[in-house]
C-alpha cells in the first residue's frame, strides 16, 4: 500500500478512535496517511478530486456510527460523491453500540460497489452507546478497548496483504444479518428520523456551546437554538448544554429502556468482528 485516506464520522468519539488506530497502524508500516473527519466542518470536495487519482496502490478506509440500523448521512453522501478512480481499493467500518449493527456495512460497502471501489476488508467495532452518555453503566461501557484495537490494528495488516494479493472481498460477507436485524435494507430502508428535540426557554442563555458541537453543522441560534433539516440525531446538542436546556423529545430514561431491550431481544454478537 503506497496511499492510504481514512475518512470518518464520529459524533461521539468511537468511529474517531477506530480511525486513530488505523492511522498509526497504517503510519507504523510506512504508508502515507491523510485523515479527514467528516464532521469538522471541512469542505471534502478537495479529498474527492485528490481520490480520483487514486490508484490500485492506495486505499480509503470510511468509518460511520451506526445510527438506526444505517451508516449515518454524512458518510453515505461522501461515498455517493466519489468519482472514478484508477483502482483505488476501500475498506468500510463501524462502530456500533451493542443494539445491532444494522446494515451499514453492507449499505456502505455496495456504494463502493456502485463507484467501482473494490471492497479489500471491512470492520464492526463496539463502542459504547451514544445516546448513553449520561448512564453509570452504558451499553457497550469501555469499548473500543485494548482488544478491540488490536483486532483493527489486525484489518490493517490483512487489507495490506489482501492488496498485495489483488484479492478483494466479496460483498456477500457484509449480508451478514437477520431477521429483525436487517431492517432497513434495500427499498425498505426507511427516510432518515429524528427523535424530536425541544429548547427550554427558561433555561437557555443562548450561550451557543450547541453550535459547533454538531457534526453536520445543523444547529444555529435564532436567539435560542434551531436544529435544521440536516440534524442526524446524535444529541450532541444535548450532551453539551451547560444549562440541560435541550430536552429529548423521548425522555431519556425510556430511550435507555428501549436500548436494552433491544440488546437482550437481539444479542448480535460478536461484538467485534473483522472482515477479509
Amino acid at each position: 500500500m503506497k496511499n492510504a485516506y481514512v475518512v470518518y464520522c464520529s459524533p461521539a468519539g468511537s468511529t474517531g478512535h477506530v480511525a486513530r488506530v488505523i492511522v498509526d497502524e497504517l503510519a507504523s508500516r510506512s504508508v502515507a496517511v491523510t485523515e479527514f473527519d467528516l464532521g469538522a466542518g471541512q469542505d471534502p470536495a478537495p479529498l474527492v478530486k485528490q481520490l480520483a487519482a487514486a490508484g490500485e496502490a492506495d486505499c480509503l478506509f470510511v468509518g460511520s456510527p451506526v445510527y438506526r440500523n444505517l451508516a449515518v448521512p454524512p458518510v453515505m453522501d461522501f461515498i455517493n460523491s466519489l468519482q472514478a478512480t484508477k483502482g483505488c481499493r476501500a475498506v468500510p467500518f463501524i462502530t456500533w453500540g451493542a443494539a445491532s449493527s444494522g446494515v451499514a456495512l453492507w449499505q456502505m460497502g455496495h456504494a463502493f460497489s456502485d463507484k467501482a471501489y473494490p471492497i479489500v476488508g471491512a470492520a464492526k467495532v463496539l463502542g459504547l452507546h451514544s445516546l448513553m452518555w449520561y448512564s453509570d453503566d452504558p451499553v457497550g461501557k469501555g469499548h473500543p478497548d485494548a482488544a478491540d484495537d488490536a483486532m483493527v490494528r489486525g484489518l490493517v495488516g490483512d487489507v495490506i496483504a489482501r492488496m498485495a494479493d489483488g484479492k478483494a472481498l466479496d460483498l456477500a460477507v457484509l449480508d451478514y444479518q437477520r431477521g429483525g436485524q436487517r431492517r432497513g435494507k434495500e427499498d425498505d430502508r426507511p427516510a432518515w428520523t429524528n427523535i424530536p428535540k425541544s429548547v427550554d426557554a427558561d433555561k437557555c442563555t443562548a450561550c451557543g456551546a450547541c453550535v459547533p458541537v454538531c457534526p453536520v453543522g445543523a444547529v444555529s441560534l435564532d436567539p435560542t437554538p434551531v436544529f435544521g433539516p440536516s440534524c442526524i440525531g446524535c444529541f450532541n446538542c444535548l450532551r453539551e448544554c451547560p444549562e440541560a436546556a435541550i430536552v429529548s423529545g423521548m425522555p431519556l430514561e425510556k430511550l435507555e429502556a428501549m436500548i436494552r431491550g433491544r440488546v437482550a431481544t437481539l444479542n448480535e454478537t460478536p461484538p467485534t468482528q473483522i472482515f477479509g
